[in-house]
């Protein structure tokens, strides 16, 4: 078996959990029939790297993650769909923008760290929106203190 045929059926297991359509017996059923498939991929050396992968893909599996709160599950959702436009740049500005707003208005009705972690979320929509200004505008130098703005 090469290690694509392995990556596939390791891939398909990982959608059917991520979709939520795999029960928590089939899953763990599935994932030893992938153990199983380890040991026929060849060359050896990406025998190896189906065995990093399966650990890996073990390893998220028994994570156990703590509850997540109603407003951090909001604010990544807003994340989420601010990242994953493919708008024009100058609508993705006006998208990122909101969505900075929206989180911070988020991180508002939380309080202590969980605001913090809530605020953070807004940093690499920071960091794209950066991006786009710099490369859509010539004359952009940056909004920071002592740039030449």
């Amino acid at each position: 078996m090469d290690y694509a045929a392995y990556d596939e059926a390791e891939q398909r297991l990982v959608d059917a959990v991520m979709a939520k359509t795999i029960d928590e017996g089939s899953l763990w059923i599935e994932f030893d029939r992938l153990r199983s498939l380890v040991p026929m991929v060849e060359p050896a050396a990406d025998r190896e790297r189906a065995e990093r992968s399966l650990a890996s893909l073990e390893s998220a599996l028994n994570y156990k993650a703590p509850p997540m709160s109603d407003e951090l599950a909001a604010a990544i959702r807003v994340q989420s769909q601010a990242l994953l436009s493919d708008a024009a740049p100058a609508e993705r500005v006006e998208l990122l923008e909101t969505a900075i707003a929206e989180i911070g208005r988020i991180a508002g009705t939380a309080s202590g760290a969980e605001a913090s972690r809530i605020r953070h979320l807004s940093e690499p929509l920071a960091s794209d929106l950066e991006a786009i200004r710099i490369t859509s505008d010539p004359n952009y130098h940056g909004g920071n203190p002592g740039s030449a703005d």
